[in-house]
């Protein structure tokens, strides 16, 4: 509620350094104020490329045993690339896809469709040099994909 009200123009830089030092703290409920702030904070178009620069603290959620942290950072990605479309680099993408194809068989139905939903989204916007390295991890991902919409 407070993030609602600030002024992010004045406050933006200081708040994102904040929520990206909680983001790496080892207790969980600092990573997922955090992660909540970034869900309100994306919502305001001067923050969307300070939260485009939490990427790989983000990517480092998605390996998080606590699985409502995971459905959360992935809530933020995909309101990133949802929103924004702005392609992504190769790097990022390959990280990205790598962390997702293990979500794909996550206990939580959430967190398994948020993040083939995001692995649909990352693969159109990933850079178009980038495409030929993505194409072992989409390949690896079309069995797993497979056998879970066959369950459902």
């Amino acid at each position: 509620q407070v993030l609602d009200c600030l002024d992010m123009s004045d406050w933006g830089g200081s708040i994102l350094q904040s929520l990206s030092r909680h983001l790496r703290s080892e207790c969980p409920e600092m990573r997922r104020l955090a992660l909540r702030g970034l869900l309100v904070l994306r919502q305001d178009p001067v923050m969307a490329d300070g939260v485009q620069s939490l990427t790989e603290s983000l990517l480092e959620l998605l390996w998080d045993a606590d699985g409502e942290l995971v459905w959360m950072a992935l809530s933020v990605f995909i309101n990133e690339v949802q929103d924004r479309g702005i392609p992504i680099s190769t790097p990022t993408a390959l990280d990205l896809a790598e962390a997702l194809q293990t979500l794909f068989g996550y206990d939580n139905i959430h967190v398994q469709l948020l993040s083939i939903h995001l692995f649909r989204r990352v693969l159109k916007l990933v850079v178009e040099e980038g495409k030929q390295p993505l194409q072992t991890h989409v390949i690896q991902s079309l069995l797993p994909l497979f056998f879970l919409s066959h369950d459902e």
